[in-house]
């Protein structure tokens, strides 16, 4: 039997990261691991997951360095550590309905020239009904299109993709797009399954604490990044002689540049 890995990556709302992982081994098919990456949030959040009853493996891993939304190397640093076939990534606030999973994956082994695969909709529910209620009880306030990066993958196209591009780390929404465009460079074929995901309402605030903008739409990537003047640790900046924003001057290539700390809780 193929194993399914699941991805979920993080930075603040702890409480609806452990909630989620909580929904997803109550899934009709129990993913054979979790991992869950904190991306240099508050380190509370590896208590809270100890502290779980588990029916999976699960995993955990801290990026130490400070990068401003470190989309991309937070889902390289997941896939380097999963060991499954199908490689299910999450944001923290979109939780998958029960048998999303298991529909997902006869969906691969039904066609299998498809290389990856999202939920068709979304549909949204408050933070105060996901964490007080049962599922059967959230009460839906609307839907919203499907997320293309909430998606499964095969194992073998995320390989022959190298990993996302650590590049835009920082540019929130740009970073979507690129791996999006990557998908397509590479010919991944596009399924969808019919069936939804919740999107938790709220879930995306700034945060108060630090004022950095995190979770935030591509409008505000630019203040994002300027917040402390880099996209990846250390890396200089130089001033664009045309548009005299502050651009780095030169990016690292390649996955995991930056530092992060790993267990298996």
């Amino acid at each position: 039997m193929k194993k399914l890995s699941v991805i979920i990556t993080a930075y603040s709302h702890h409480d609806i990261t452990v909630a989620h992982v909580k929904q997803c081994m109550l899934s009709t098919r129990v993913p054979d691991e979790i991992i869950v990456v904190n991306d240099h949030g508050t380190p509370e959040l590896r208590d809270m997951l100890k502290a779980i009853d588990k029916k999976c493996d699960l995993h955990y891993a801290y990026i130490t360095d400070d990068i401003l939304w470190n989309y991309t190397g937070a889902r390289n640093l997941g896939f380097f550590i999963s060991t499954g076939d199908y490689i299910m990534v999450e944001d923290n606030d979109q939780i998958p309905y029960n048998d999303f999973y298991e529909q997902a994956i006869a969906k691969f082994k039904a066609e299998p020239n498809i290389g990856r695969l999202c939920a068709w909709s979304r549909t949204k529910i408050s933070k105060e009904d996901f964490l007080a209620h049962p599922r059967e009880e959230w009460v839906n306030l609307g839907k919203h299109i499907y997320h293309r990066d909430t998606n499964m993958i095969r194992r073998d196209v995320m390989i022959k993709l190298k990993g996302c591009d650590e590049r835009f780390a920082g540019a929130y929404a740009w970073a979507c797009t690129d791996w999006r465009r990557q998908l397509d460079r590479a010919g991944v074929e596009f399924g969808n399954v019919g069936k939804f995901y919740t999107l938790i309402d709220g879930s995306t605030e700034e945060n108060e604490e630090t004022g950095l903008i995190r979770r935030k739409s591509y409008r505000n990537y630019e203040l994002a990044r300027e917040r402390d003047g880099h996209i990846q640790s250390g890396m200089p900046r130089i001033a664009c002689p045309i548009c005299k924003k502050r651009l780095p001057q030169k990016l690292p290539k390649g996955v995991l540049n930056f530092s992060y700390e790993y267990e298996k809780l």
